[in-house]
């Protein structure tokens, strides 16, 4: 015999035979199925849910039982009618003999579809008992209970899976599964790595397993327990083993497995196994041999296609240089000389200010300064100070700045245009064009500005509904307005004045940066980017991220508009995770009121700076220059995040300005918001005479509370610009108007006057038509889908399908009606064939949305009702309230059922579109009373 002490165990070796393993039974004591499922004493009884006459209820398959008995308890629940006229002796119930005389006809389903209709006896069985089936109905019925799976199998193979009350805990039984799925082709074998986890390798045992076409091979290591196996390809087909494939199976010592297909190394089976290996592989050096022969053989075979033999090179070869050709220069303008300018005060009376220009090519000459006095100061100036004298000095350098720069872009537009012209007929078409609706909310277009400063005119703001508000109304709302002048703005895409305690920054971690080609636009549009610097919205940059400009067509498919290419630069900005209101959240507590206004901010990302890092990284390359943005552009991953949070910040008052930055606000707004003023330190006020928006300095940086006074001024959110409110009297309304706007002024938000509406008595908000009667969808939209054709691609569809799940809330059914639409395939739709029943489908949907009906606002005091209809295939609700003795909606609900789902009851998939319903509308309140009507006797 071999000595275990002396053993020398190599890198990977099998290992030795062992004996039988005994397992003692002892009493009580169960392996497999029966060691989680027993019940009792009694090993052929097995315990599936099922009904009888539509109830559902727990039965008792007993294969030691004849006969099938049912208690007089469910008999009499059931109000079922009892036969009398026969008689039978029953023995074991109890171990007293008895006679049973009462029997009845039920109908007993088992699973969800297979249904038996038979007499049965009716008697006390037991307690917790209701059902007893025996072997005469389980023979006749073809049921089979296969314990060791845990199943009872029907006809038609349909299968019930039997349960216990009182499962036990099973001992350790883990499978090993590939990290990574394996291909495997005839005689090629893969290691798996064994990992314990919790268990103990010293403990535990590793049986291998086999499947169709692999067999697998314990490997050991220097300790005494596997650490891989072995997985061989013994057919002569390919084999793949995915990760979720067991090849083996920890078993703790004494235990068997609780899956077939699995032996112990050393038996005689997995010996054979192990020589079947064998016989299906080839060793290491056979198969270098093959290889080698192939690769010979490959090398003495013709060429498959003509090769040409070249002469091999021997000196560099050198390409003839043509003369170089002349070069002119053209100087355009000429260029601006350094401007000196120093104030000097004399007395209370009289400003001097000097101002000196120098010529940078002349540094030994120093001209004489000129002297500007103005001794006659009106009334209204004030003394200035030494921080007055800076902040006046830094004003006339910024209008020194824009002077300069208006004036070079009128000498570069002027020998542009005639470029333009010369070029325009040559290739202003020659480009690639692409569509809107193919990039959508990836670009960022470039706003086409008319007026840097559009002028509002408030008299002309829309105010009051004609004939049921009086002019006196309305000029207490158009006063209101005139008062807070400052913060609107008209028709236009000019950027408004820059917000106050916050900044965009963009965050791409340890990218680097991505330099795109350029793309080819036509000359005509090289002067877009005019108006941009002269609005001061962008300006030259050297970064070394170029995105490039792209024309997209306009939806009538012959304008153009030029965008910003930001698509890779998204993917590399790290998400923000402030959150974004839910649209339905925004859309209640309106029951109240009567008077509504909307408010659109002006050009509302514009109104956000940009830190240093984020104009570098937002860099744009356009024909003859490279830009960067000073304003927040659209299109950008983070933008509707960083402006909703200044929205959700100025409307609930959770944070104070920096004192820099309150220092700029109106005496008249703070005086409103009773705040005391703030102290600032030397370095802030050197910040804000900088200009540099520091993300330090920001509001969400400095985390300064705000006082008490200053809580939420409307008691609602917004959805990034859009801001909407209502109130039920017009002066409530007038009041909350006026808090908003002083709110606005701290935070220096403008907003659009030709887009914002006060004192409406219905508003269009979030593309909803919000009024004292309840929400409806917008008549404008509903236009539109009302010529809508049927999608000519598959996107479209797609298109189609997230539009109307914007609007399901006004949708009866719609899981059911668009159930033809989400079955198309893009093969389908670009064949155009097989579409008869999407065809339909869409115009239904179309018929139901022009004819969408009006969802009233919930009503907290009144009870909900609940109105479930389901189908074969979805679960639908209608949620509504009783108002003068009739239901009306507040939404339409339902959803398209899982695979495990469609085999429910058609009353549990109502009740499946009941607690979708409760859903839905938990988060707005769970203490109202709620209705369910419905068809079935089993919901109440």
């Amino acid at each position: 015999m071999r000595n275990s002490k002396s053993l020398r165990v190599t890198e990977i070796s099998e290992p030795e035979s062992q004996d039988p393993l005994e397992v003692p039974l002892k009493s009580g004591q169960r392996y497999g199925w029966w060691e989680d499922h027993e019940h009792g004493d009694m090993h052929g009884l097995a315990t599936i849910h099922g009904a009888v006459n539509d109830s559902r209820t727990r039965i008792l398959l007993d294969t030691g039982a004849s006969v099938s008995i049912m208690s007089l308890d469910l008999a009499r629940r059931l109000k079922l009618k009892l036969r009398t006229h026969r008689q039978i002796k029953v023995s074991g119930l109890g171990g007293v003999t008895t006679y049973i005389t009462t029997h009845a006809r039920v109908k007993i389903t088992l699973g969800w579809s297979v249904v038996y209709v038979l007499n049965i006896w009716v008697g006390n069985i037991g307690e917790g008992v209701d059902v007893l089936l025996g072997m005469i109905f389980m023979h006749s019925a073809g049921v089979r209970l296969c314990i060791r799976e845990g199943l009872v199998k029907l006809p038609d193979e349909e299968t019930v899976v039997m349960y216990d009350d009182n499962p036990k805990s099973r001992d350790m039984d883990l499978p090993v599964c590939p990290e990574e799925s394996i291909h495997l082709r005839p005689g090629q074998d893969a290691i798996v790595r064994i990992r314990y986890g919790q268990s103990n390798p010293q403990r535990e045992l590793v049986w291998a397993g086999r499947g169709k076409n692999r067999v697998t091979k314990a490997l050991y290591s220097t300790r005494s327990w596997a650490t891989a196996v072995k997985v061989v390809n013994v057919s002569d087909q390919n084999v793949w083993i995915d990760t979720r494939t067991a090849v083996a199976r920890i078993v703790e010592y004494g235990q068997f497995p609780g899956q077939p297909g699995f032996v112990r190394p050393g038996k005689a089976r997995y010996e054979e196994w192990q020589q079947l290996i064998h016989e299906c592989t080839v060793s290491r050096q056979a198969r270098m041999r093959t290889e080698r022969l192939e690769q010979i053989l490959r090398e003495r075979e013709p060429p498959c296609t003509p090769t040409q033999r070249y002469q091999w090179p021997t000196k560099h070869l050198m390409r003839p240089q043509s003369q170089a050709s002349e070069v002119k220069m053209a100087k355009l303008q000429e260029k601006l000389k350094p401007l000196d300018m120093t104030l000097k005060i004399t007395g209370h009376s009289a400003v001097v200010m000097n101002t000196v220009t120098r010529d940078p090519e002349e540094p030994g000459t120093r001209p004489e300064p000129v002297e500007h006095t103005h001794s006659d100061l009106s009334p209204e100036v004030k003394t200035l100070d030494s921080e007055g004298v800076a902040a006046l000095a830094s004003r006339q350098r910024m209008s020194s700045r824009r002077q300069a720069v208006r004036h070079r872009y009128k000498d570069w537009k002027q020998n542009m245009l005639g470029l333009c012209e010369s070029l325009s007929k040559s290739w202003i078409w020659n480009l690639l064009y692409i569509s809107e609706k193919e990039l959508r909310d990836q670009l960022i277009m470039l706003s086409e500005i008319e007026e840097l400063t559009p002028e509002c005119s408030i008299d002309e703001a829309n105010v009051g509904v004609p004939g049921d508000t009086t002019p006196e109304m309305e000029a207490k709302m158009i006063g209101i307005l005139k008062r807070h002048r400052s913060i609107f703005l008209g028709d236009g895409n000019a950027a408004p004045a820059p917000a106050r305690g916050v900044v965009c920054d963009i965050n791409v971690g340890k990218a680097k940066p991505v330099a795109l080609r350029a793309r080819q636009i036509a000359a005509p549009f090289w002067l877009t980017d005019g108006k941009l610097l002269e609005a001061e919205l962008i300006e030259h940059s050297e970064s070394e991220w170029p995105p490039p400009i792209v024309i997209v067509l306009k939806k009538n498919g012959i304008d153009i508009r030029m965008c910003i290419d930001y698509r890779l630069l998204n993917l590399l900005i790290k998400l923000s995770r402030y959150p974004l209101p839910l649209i339905d959240d925004l859309l209640v507590d309106f029951k109240s009121a009567m008077w509504f206004m909307s408010l659109d901010m002006a050009s509302g990302f514009g109104a956000v700076r940009m830190t240093e890092r984020a104009k570098l990284i937002s860099a744009f390359v356009f024909p003859f220059s490279h830009f960067q943005w000073l304003r927040m552009p659209y299109g950008l991953k983070n933008a509707p995040l960083i402006y909703q949070s200044i929205i959700n910040s100025c409307l609930w008052g959770f944070a104070r300005l920096p004192p820099e930055e309150e220092a700029m606000v109106d005496l008249e707004v703070l005086e409103f918001l009773d705040f005391e003023p703030q102290e600032a330190l030397k370095t802030e006020l050197d910040m804000r005479d900088s200009g540099i928006p520091s993300l330090d300095m920001t509001v969400f940086r400095r985390n300064i509370p705000a006082p008490s006074q200053m809580g939420p001024v409307l008691g609602r959110s917004s959805y990034i610009d859009d801001i909407g409110h209502g109130a039920s009297i017009w002066d409530l309304l007038y009041e909350d108007l006026e808090a908003l706007l002083y709110r606005l002024r701290y935070w220096n938000i403008s907003v659009s006057l030709p887009k914002s509406e006060f004192g409406k008595l219905t508003i269009p908000f979030l593309s909803h038509g919000m009024s004292a009667d309840g929400i409806s969808a917008l008549p404008k939209i509903v236009k539109g889908i009302e010529n809508l054709p049927f999608p000519s691609t598959y996107k479209g569809v797609q298109s189609l399908l997230g539009s109307l799940n914007y609007y399901n809330k006004f949708i009866e059914d719609l899981p059911v009606v668009t159930a033809a639409l989400y079955e198309l395939d893009e093969e389908r739709v670009r064949a155009g064939r097989n579409l008869k029943a999407a065809k339909e489908s869409f115009e239904i949907l179309k018929r139901k949305i022009v004819s969408t009906p009006l969802l009233r606002h919930p009503d907290k005091t009144k009870p909900f009702v609940i109105i479930p209809h389901a189908n074969p295939w979805a679960a639908c609700a209608v949620l509504g309230q009783e108002h003068e003795g009739l239901i009306h909606p507040v939404r339409f609900t339902g959803r398209v059922l899982k695979e495990s789902e469609l085999r429910y009851d058609i009353a549990e998939k109502e009740v499946l579109a009941i607690l979708r319903t409760l859903e839905i509308f938990r988060p707005h309140g769970s203490e109202f009373p709620v209705v369910v009507y419905t068809r079935y006797s089993e919901l109440q």
